[in-house]
């Protein structure tokens, strides 16, 4: 009741201040045109709870509760005039140039659908020159902080919203509010007037996405300030947003407001002969308009307390004009509104209910936090079944729905409370038997001991053999330990040359002959195209064939003739020496063979040219026993420019690893 009582003395005073400013509205003379009794800040937040920055809310403050707000917002030129300059489009004079406001809001609650409020706006931090930057060299600065236009009214739902979550569906609220003219009267922080503001509200949810729109108007008086005139106004708002967390915790929206102007605009001019302004009519419209977006949070409080940040900017609806519309503006909103939502219905409020989903059950027992309690000791076992309600089931499994605890369930003579496997009595088998755990699988590895050829002996899993239980030292059982093998499961040859690395050498000097047809196999072919296929070095021969890296090519090798694909009987001998050599690189995985064309350029031809190549070189690969799935044929880069004498193929081998 004091706060009642609080809040109508705050709104009586409103009241006598807007009658007794109503009789001061001739101190602003719109004779000169130029009358500074312009509210510059065009956002009027309500008093109450808020999901938009400038759509109403639908929600009204609960029965006999208190709500409290501040919205501070940040604006940039929201009254910009233009004086006359050598410049055609004439100087821009900000009178109102930075402006920081603060509304501090307060509603009452006074039944489930009527609130009365109260907002009391102040400039915090204002720059700009005024009227005198307009009509003088010399400005004078607009005072630093002002007091603005006071705003009271009520609010009616009349369509209620349920004051629970998840909230779905329509809802709708009436205001009607009233600013008494008390801002200052050369700082742009107030009308002429009086202003009558009714408007509705609207919203719409479903799901996780609101929708909420606002139409009124905003009835007063008349200013002019340098042909532009601003009086009666009809207000529109509209915004749509996304419940990202579940009941409000964390929302994100879009939002936009305008408000026509009703009132004709004029055009200035001044007369040639008395030098006086003369005000002509102008088709010009008047339509300030922005559009923010917002991030809301409500986290604590049952979503009583909330916070919403909002950026936004000026909509150029009609010609450029910055009167009442800022550049940009920044809004902080920090509000509680207590709704007294509650969800389960069972008299204990959500922003007080630890269960605000589940009903109270009102049986005496912590009744006051707002969940069922059918189980005193919280065992699981509904009261009435249970046969130890003050002693809470131990829940191990075993007789656990006659409530009482069960301090060895298995019966092993390990009590529960030192036994690791209380629903499995020990097999008392000599092996670790205190634990009272059975032991099915003595040495751990996953087999149990039945199917366990060494149940003592742990499998050492490592892809050979996993399921018999053993251990495999040495996979490919060909005497070097796995630790030690590096081909662990291909068996080493043993034929004296590298047998300790344990894999397998095929060809051990490398030289494209296998052991098995190597009449030296500890000596590497002289590879130069005279008797290649017998393994053996000849005395005094010069080896042709040059690795480097994974590429091997030919000493002096032969080259295509001019634009041509076929090999000479040259290259092809170069070819097979190359295929030989790429054969000894064991294992090899793939064999990539490039080819270019005589001159760089990547057009049809050369492409064309150089792909020919590439398959005739590749047809000598598998003439030479590679497979033909092995060998990759593909065109060199074309684009790149490569010397004359550089080489017309290049040849790749990518070798793999025995496992």
């Amino acid at each position: 009741m004091r706060s009642l009582t609080t809040f109508l003395s705050f709104s009586a005073l409103a009241a006598t201040l807007g009658v007794t400013c109503l009789s001061g509205a001739s101190e602003c003379n719109n004779a000169s045109r130029l009358s500074s009794c312009i509210n510059s800040d065009t956002l009027w937040p309500h008093a109450g709870a808020a999901t938009f920055q400038s759509v109403g809310a639908t929600e009204t403050t609960a029965t006999g509760q208190f709500s409290f707000g501040i919205v501070t917002t940040y604006l940039r030129k929201p009254i910009v005039l233009r004086a006359s300059s050598p410049d055609p489009a004439g100087t821009e004079v900000p009178a109102v140039n930075h402006l920081v406001d603060s509304s501090f809001l307060w509603a009452f609650g006074v039944t489930n659908r009527l609130e009365l409020t109260f907002a009391m706006p102040a400039s915090l931090y204002q720059t700009g020159s005024g009227l005198s930057g307009y009509t003088s060299s010399h400005a004078t600065p607009i005072p630093a902080t002002a007091v603005r236009d006071l705003r009271y009214g009520l609010a009616y739902a009349l369509v209620p919203r349920d004051r629970a979550f998840p909230t779905q569906g329509f809802a709708a609220t009436a205001r009607f509010e009233m600013s008494a003219p008390v801002g200052d009267r050369q700082s742009f922080a107030g009308d002429r007037s009086a202003v009558w503001y009714p408007t509705v509200s609207a919203d719409y949810r479903i799901g996780r996405v609101f929708v909420g729109a606002e139409l009124g108007a905003r009835l007063r008086g008349t200013s002019t300030l340098a042909g532009t005139r601003v009086g009666s106004q009809l207000f529109s708002a509209v915004g749509v947003g996304f419940d990202i967390l579940p009941e409000q915790k964390l929302s994100a929206a879009i939002e936009a407001f305008a408000l026509p102007t009703l009132v004709g605009q004029e055009q200035l001019r001044r007369d040639p002969t008395t030098a006086a302004l003369v005000a002509e009519s102008s088709t010009r419209k008047l339509v300030p308009a922005e559009w923010m977006a917002t991030v809301r949070t409500a986290p604590i409080a049952g979503g009583d307390f909330s916070v919403a940040a909002s950026g936004g900017t000026a909509l150029p609806l009609t010609d450029p004009s910055s009167m009442t519309s800022p550049s940009y503006r920044f809004v902080l909103g920090v509000r509680y509104a207590p709704l007294a939502r509650d969800t389960d219905g069972d008299g204990v409020l959500d922003r007080d209910d630890k269960c605000p989903a589940q009903k109270e059950d009102r049986d005496g027992f912590e009744d006051d936090d707002g969940c069922v309690d059918p189980d005193n000791d919280r065992d699981g076992i509904p009261d009435e079944l249970d046969r130890c309600r003050d002693k809470p089931e131990d829940h191990d499994g075993f007789k656990d729905d006659d409530g009482c605890p069960d301090l060895d369930d298995d019966g092993d003579g390990v009590p529960d409370a030192d036994d690791q496997c209380r629903n499995k009595a020990e097999d008392k088998d000599g092996f670790e038997d205190s634990d009272g755990c059975p032991d099915p699988d003595n040495d751990g590895d996953g087999i149990l001991d039945k199917d366990d050829k060494c149940p003592n002996a742990p499998e050492d899993f490592d892809g050979y053999n996993d399921q018999d239980g053993c251990p495999d030292p040495d996979n490919d059982m060909d005497g070097i330990p796995d630790k030690q093998d590096k081909c662990p499961n291909t068996r080493e040859d043993k034929d004296g040359f590298q047998d300790e690395d344990g894999c397998p050498e095929p060809d051990n000097d490398q030289d494209g002959i296998s052991d098995d047809l190597d009449k030296c196999p500890l000596q590497a072919e002289t590879i130069n195209g005279v008797d290649d296929n017998d393994g053996c070095p000849e005395p005094g021969a010069k080896e042709l064939t040059v690795v480097d890296g994974a590429k091997v090519s030919v000493q002096a090798p032969a080259r295509f003739a001019p634009n041509q694909a076929r090999m000479t009987p040259q290259m092809q001998t170069q070819l097979l020496m190359i295929a030989q050599r790429a054969r000894g690189m064991v294992p090899v995985d793939r064999v990539i063979i490039e080819a270019f064309a005589d001159a760089p350029g990547d057009t049809p031809a050369t492409e064309k040219l150089a792909a020919d190549r590439s398959e005739s070189l590749r047809a000598v690969f598998i003439q030479a026993g590679f497979p033909a799935t092995m060998i990759t044929a593909a065109s060199g880069d074309l684009a790149a420019k490569r010397p004359a004498t550089a080489p017309q193929y290049e040849v790749t081998v990518q070798r793999s690893k025995y496992k």
